[in-house]
């Protein structure tokens, strides 16, 4: 029977969600090891000869959970050390041809999603364009165009971000970025586990399936996506009017799981559910 491997933390930040992992492979019948990017990295070998594809030896279906342990010492070499390993890693679940969950690319440690949470939200806006929050900048404050309603300001000059009206005024010089202020929005986190979504029992269809549009571009099969949504006394300031299938805002996008929240079990099981899909057929890998 094929040996998956859970590349975590699992003796750190993820051990429970480690711990869930193993039940649900186990009552799915798939045996499950559990390694750090050090661990990986000291038991698999990557030979590169001119001419032939690299062979990663051993070669076998890789959950890529974990962007770095905490089991290191919080020295330079510490740190220099664990640079290495997650390298070394990261080459591994790269060139390995067997499935990986959210292999990493060239151009990212998960999947293709970009390391600031900003550029990923904006990244996607062609899916979704009124499901992502205009930002406007401005020299001075308060701006002229600025709407009516409160806003979510950072200030460049202080490196801080606040909330307050347009209206309001400010000492430093700026230059400022606003958007609407969302702070009385709902809050849906929605969790993509290939073409599973889980989510609470009243989040509509529609924000269910863009979230997996939302995780399909950025190739994660493991992603939880948050959305801004009206609240249940009624829309908040500054939601859109005419998106598809009511009003919504992207927040963020997460590739890496901690599995610390109430619906732990069910990420374990869908990551699960995703594995055993895949091991009933070739895996498709590309670079």
């Amino acid at each position: 029977m094929t040996e998956v491997v859970a590349v975590a933390d699992h003796a750190g930040r993820q051990a429970a969600f480690a711990a869930r992992l193993s039940a649900a492979f186990a009552a799915a019948g798939l045996p499950l090891e559990l390694r750090t990017h050090r661990e990986l990295a000291a038991e698999v070998s990557v030979e590169l000869v001119p001419g032939q594809p690299p062979a990663v030896t051993p070669d076998r279906p890789l959950l890529w959970l974990s962007p770095g342990d905490t089991s290191r010492p919080a020295t330079p070499d510490g740190r220099f050390l664990a640079a290495e390993a997650l390298a070394a890693a990261r080459s591994i679940a790269f060139l390995t041809r067997s499935p990986v969950l959210n292999r990493p690319s060239a151009v990212s440690l998960c999947g293709t999603l970009p390391p600031a949470s900003a550029r990923a939200v904006r990244g996607v806006r062609h899916l979704d364009p009124g499901a992502v929050r205009a930002e406007r900048f401005a020299g001075t404050w308060p701006p002229e165009a600025a709407d009516a309603g409160p806003l979510e300001v950072y200030d460049y000059a202080t490196s801080r971000g606040s909330y307050r009206p347009a209206s309001s005024a400010s000492s430093p010089a700026g230059p400022f970025r606003y958007r609407t202020d969302p702070r009385r929005a709902r809050r849906v986190k929605v969790l993509v586990a290939g073409d599973l979504a889980v989510a609470a029992p009243d989040v509509a269809p529609a924000l269910l399936d863009a979230s997996r549009r939302v995780a399909a571009w950025y190739q994660l099969d493991l992603a939880t996506v948050w959305w801004l949504t009206d609240p249940p006394d009624g829309p908040f300031d500054g939601a859109h009017e005419g998106v598809p299938d009511g009003p919504r805002t992207l927040a963020r996008v997460d590739g890496w799981e901690w599995g610390a929240g109430e619906d732990a079990a069910a990420v374990a099981a869908a990551v699960a559910a995703w594995m055993a899909g895949r091991l009933g057929r070739p895996a498709e890998v590309d670079r």
